[in-house]
């Protein structure tokens, strides 16, 4: 059984690695049939379509939000990835190197921090309370110093079996 664990194993990985080569070359070869056919096509069709693209204009990121040159816009659902806080900082002024930054707002970096402080804090604590048995009236309970909810009986406690 051992060996056959191992054969089925090393057939997987055969595979595995033979289907990476395979999609490799698969990739190669399309590029080799995109580099023929630009080959072929007239330089005026190719200008045309490059002109097209307008990659020397800037792309706009949202609303008077103007990003670099270069690129093809594309719109997708907001939905997809949602945020809730914006991580692109903005600075108004001038763009010279010599230019200082402005100094970030540390009022929400300090929050964050004192969220996650608080968070190590209550994980410490339920660590310790973890780690230590608890031991309550003599009874052995649960790590957590609870008791099983158990009478001696077996049945749950505050529980009558019959009439009393």
């Amino acid at each position: 059984v051992y060996l056959l664990n191992l054969l089925v194993a090393q057939l997987a990985g055969a595979y595995s690695s033979t289907s990476e080569d395979m999609m490799g070359f698969a990739r190669l070869k399309r590029g080799a049939k995109v580099v023929e056919a630009l080959g072929l096509t007239p330089r005026a069709l190719w200008e045309a379509f490059v002109q097209a693209l307008d990659l020397d204009s800037p792309l706009s990121f949202c609303e008077g939000d103007v990003g670099m040159p270069g690129g093809l816009e594309v719109m997708e659902p907001a939905s997809i990835d949602r945020t809730n806080v914006d991580t692109i900082q903005r600075f108004g002024g001038t763009t010279s190197p010599e230019a200082t930054w402005p100094e970030e707002d540390s009022a929400v970096a300090d929050d964050v921090k004192d969220r996650l402080d608080r968070i190590e804090v209550v994980m410490r604590r339920l660590a310790k309370k973890l780690d230590k048995p608890a031991r309550r009236g003599g009874k052995a309970g649960s790590t957590l110093g609870m008791t099983s909810g158990m009478d001696s009986a077996g049945s749950p406690s505050g529980v009558s079996g019959g009439a009393e």
